[in-house]
C-alpha cells in the first residue's frame, strides 16, 4: 500500500485522489481512503464530485469507481500537444515497422512507470505495456532506464514506496550506475516471463530524462539480432529527444 501525506486543501486532496485511482484499474472508497490516508466520508465527496465532472464513472460492480469519460478527452490531449503532435507515435510505428516488435515510450508517473504510447509490430507479443497501464518504477528495462539518470534520493524513496528491503535497494543502485555508463537497459523476465526488453533513456533539451523508448520481443527472437535491435531503439530515443529539444 502506497500511504500519501495529504495537505488541509481540499484541491490537494482531489489531485490525490486521482493520482491513487490512476495507479489502478478499479477502485472502491475504502481503497482510496487506505491509500491516501484521507477519511472515508471525504472520499465519498470527492469522488461525487467528480463523477459530476465526469474524470471518474462508477463501475459495473457496485462501490467500484474506474476513470471517466473525461479522461479520454485529456489522454487524447497529452498525446496531441505533449509528444510532439504526433511525432512521437510515428517514430514508434516507424520503429515497429523496422524491427517487426512492439516499441513503447513510458514516463515516470510517481512511483510508476506509465506506458503513454505503443506501436505493434508484425509479429505477436504476449506483454503487458499498452499506453495506460503502468507497472513498478523499479526491476525491468523501461524503469531502469529512467531510474538511471533521476536523483539517488528519488530512487530511494520509489524503493521504500514498493517496500524493497535495504538490500535490494542498495542492489538497485549498483544496476543502475551500470546503465547509466553503459546509456541503455536490458532485462528478461523481469516483467513479463520470456520478454527481453532494451530501454534508452530521453532527454529533454536540459538533459533532464523524460521518458524511454522502449523494444520488447519474446527472448527466443532475439538471441542473434539483440544488437540491432539495441541500434534501432538508440535511434528512436535520440529523435524523440530532438523532438522534446524543440518542444522546449
Amino acid at each position: 500500500m502506497t500511504s500519501r501525506r495529504t495537505a488541509q486543501g481540499p484541491g490537494h486532496r482531489t489531485g490525490v485522489i486521482l493520482v491513487a485511482l490512476a495507479e489502478q484499474t478499479t477502485v472502491t472508497a475504502q481503497d482510496l481512503s487506505r491509500r491516501t490516508a484521507i477519511p472515508i466520508s471525504a472520499v465519498y465527496r470527492h469522488l461525487n464530485d467528480l463523477v459530476q465532472l465526469g474524470l471518474v464513472s462508477h463501475t459495473r460492480t457496485r462501490g467500484r469507481y474506474c476513470a471517466g469519460s473525461l479522461a479520454v478527452q485529456m489522454a487524447e490531449n497529452y498525446r496531441r500537444e505533449t509528444l510532439s503532435g504526433g511525432e512521437v507515435k510515428h517514430r514508434l510505428t516507424q520503429l515497429s515497422a523496422d524491427t517487426q516488435e512492439l516499441a513503447a515510450f513510458l514516463i515516470p508517473s510517481g512511483h510508476q512507470v506509465l506506458c503513454v504510447e505503443a506501436a505493434e509490430g508484425s509479429r505477436m507479443i504476449k506483454c503487458s505495456f499498452s499506453p495506460g497501464l503502468t507497472k513498478p518504477l523499479t526491476f525491468g528495462a523501461s524503469a531502469q532506464a529512467i531510474l538511471a539518470h533521476l536523483p539517488r534520493e528519488r530512487v530511494t524513496a520509489v524503493g521504500e514506496a514498493h517496500a524493497l528491503t535495504a538490500e535490494r535497494v542498495s542492489a538497485l543502485h549498483v544496476e543502475l550506475r551500470r546503465v547509466r555508463d553503459r546509456g541503455y537497459a536490458v532485462s528478461t523476465g523481469a516483467v513479463d516471463e520470456g520478454v527481453w526488453g532494451v530501454s534508452v533513456p530521453v532527454f529533454d533539451r536540459l538533459g533532464q530524462v523524460t521518458g524511454t523508448v522502449s523494444t520488447m520481443a519474446p527472448e527466443f527472437r532475439i538471441r542473434h539480432n539483440h544488437q540491432t535491435l539495441l541500434t534501432l531503439t538508440h535511434a528512436a530515443a535520440q529523435d524523440i529527444s530532438r523532438f522534446d529539444e524543440l518542444l522546449s
